[in-house]
């Protein structure tokens, strides 16, 4: 999954540094480098994520969510503040519904 993933927000990267214009060699590298480096990332939290306790959980998944979407709104022709306002409400968001999914779902599991 962190590979299909990757593969995903590198190609998307690089359609965003694109501006509709025509690919170049850069682009190929930051297509790659962000690639991998979504993909890394992602298969650290995916491998730790259930050694972590849900109050370090939601919040590593909504860093990681918010940072991603961050940086790619920041390839485009936007403003660094609207880039990190949006990085930081889906980030916020992304900590909020994890959190609460990991504590209505692991109280129910506990209990059985």
């Amino acid at each position: 999954m962190p590979l299909l993933f990757g593969i995903a927000y590198g190609a998307y990267a690089s359609y965003m540094a694109r501006a509709g214009g025509a690919a170049t060699f850069n682009q190929l590298w930051l297509a790659l480098a962000a690639g991998v480096g979504f993909a890394v990332l992602m298969f650290l939290i995916l491998k730790g994520q259930h050694a972590m306790k849900r109050e370090l959980r939601a919040p590593v998944w909504g860093v990681f969510i918010g940072g991603s979407v961050g940086f790619l709104r920041a390839l485009g022709d936007f403003s660094v503040w609207r880039s990190a306002g949006l990085g930081l409400a889906i980030g916020v968001g992304v900590t909020l519904v994890t959190y609460y999914w990991w504590y209505t779902h692991e109280e129910h599991s506990r209990s059985r």
